[in-house]
C-alpha cells in the first residue's frame, strides 16, 4: 500500500483547484522567473512521483520535476485541490515496435501514459484528471499506449473505458486492439495545442 502522500508545500500562487499542464520547457522557465514558485512545485511533483513509485513497487519515481526538464517533448498534468497536489500522469511521444496479433509487426509513435497516480482511491480524482488529460492531448482512451501499466490501471482502464483485448509486447507496452481502426491501421495523429505555464486543462 503506498504511503500517505507527503505534500505540505504550497503550490504556486496562481493554481487554483484543476488540472494543470507542464512541459518540461515550461517549468525551466518557472524556475528562472519565479524561483519560489518552481521550488513548491518542485518538491510537491516530486513528493507525488515518489509515491507513484512506490505505489507500482518500482526501484524509483519515474517523475521528477528534474527528469521532466530533461525531457523535451513531456507532458505533466497536475490534479490540484485546497493547495496541494492530488495527482499525475505524465505523457510523451514513444517510436514503438508493435507485435501483431497473429504475426508480423508495425512501427507506431503513439502518445503514451508513461506514468499515472493519484493519491486517493475511489475518489473520482483518478478520471477526473485522465478525462481533462485526453481533452488536451485530444486522444481518448483506446487511443493511447500505456507504459508497463499498473495492476490498478488495467482494472482502471477495463471499468471507464471498457479497455481489455491487447496482444502482450515484449517491449511491455500495453496498446489495445480498439486502437487500430477497422482496416487495422493506427489512428491518424490529431493537432494538440503546445501546453502554457501552469494552464488550467481541466476544473473540479
Amino acid at each position: 500500500m503506498a504511503p500517505p502522500l507527503a505534500v505540505e508545500a504550497a503550490l504556486p500562487r496562481h493554481l487554483s483547484d484543476g488540472v494543470s499542464v507542464w512541459s518540461g520547457a515550461r517549468l525551466a522557465d518557472l524556475r528562472s522567473s519565479s524561483p519560489e514558485d518552481y521550488e513548491a512545485l518542485r518538491e510537491a511533483v516530486d513528493a507525488l512521483g515518489a509515491a507513484s513509485g512506490v505505489a507500482q513497487e518500482l526501484k524509483g519515481p519515474l517523475t521528477t520535476a528534474a527528469k521532466l526538464v530533461e525531457a523535451p517533448g513531456q507532458r505533466l498534468y497536475l490534479l490540484h485541490e485546497r493547495g496541494s497536489v492530488a495527482g499525475l500522469v505524465k505523457v510523451g511521444e514513444k517510436h514503438l515496435y508493435y507485435w501483431r496479433r497473429g504475426g508480423g509487426t508495425v512501427e507506431l509513435d503513439p502518445v503514451c501514459v508513461l506514468d499515472f497516480y493519484v493519491s486517493a482511491q475511489r475518489a473520482g480524482r483518478g478520471r477526473a484528471l485522465f478525462d481533462a488529460m485526453a481533452r488536451a492531448e485530444r486522444r481518448d482512451a483506446k487511443s493511447l499506449a500505456y507504459d508497463r501499466p499498473s495492476p490498478k490501471m488495467l482494472p482502471f482502464l477495463k471499468r471507464h473505458f471498457g479497455l481489455a483485448d491487447y496482444v502482450e509486447q515484449p517491449n511491455n507496452f500495453v496498446i489495445y486492439d480498439s486502437f487500430f481502426g477497422k482496416d487495422g491501421a493506427p489512428p491518424r495523429a490529431v493537432g494538440r495545442a503546445a501546453p502554457g505555464v501552469g494552464r488550467v486543462v481541466g476544473t473540479l
